[in-house]
């Protein structure tokens, strides 16, 4: 199937999809619009409490994982120069014996 309008097209129709939901979300509200005002502002605390939330783990797992990076390179480069020195003793013992 073709594509007509691309990206901004379903953006556009998602904006408008959503608009046009909560339109008729606060036109069939069984409450006040006072009250449900008060229900949005509760909601967007909450969205915003679990968002700080979920940025301060996102946070703490990052710290984290950097640790085990920086961790990880110190074995390698250990294992690396361990590595180095091995054969060089083995080339300096090779060396000997011929």
């Amino acid at each position: 199937m073709a594509e007509r309008g691309g990206t901004p097209a379903f953006v556009a129709g998602l904006v408008l999809g959503a608009l046009g939901g909560a339109t008729l979300a606060m036109i069939l509200a069984p409450q006040t619009g006072e009250e449900t005002r008060d229900v949005l502002l509760a909601k967007a605390r909450e969205a915003g409490e679990r968002a700080r939330d979920t940025a301060a783990d996102a946070s703490d797992l990052l710290a984290r994982g950097r640790d085990i990076v920086a961790d990880a390179k110190l074995r390698i480069d250990a294992a690396v120069t361990e590595g180095k020195d091995a054969a060089a003793r083995q080339r300096d013992t090779l060396e000997h014996e011929t």
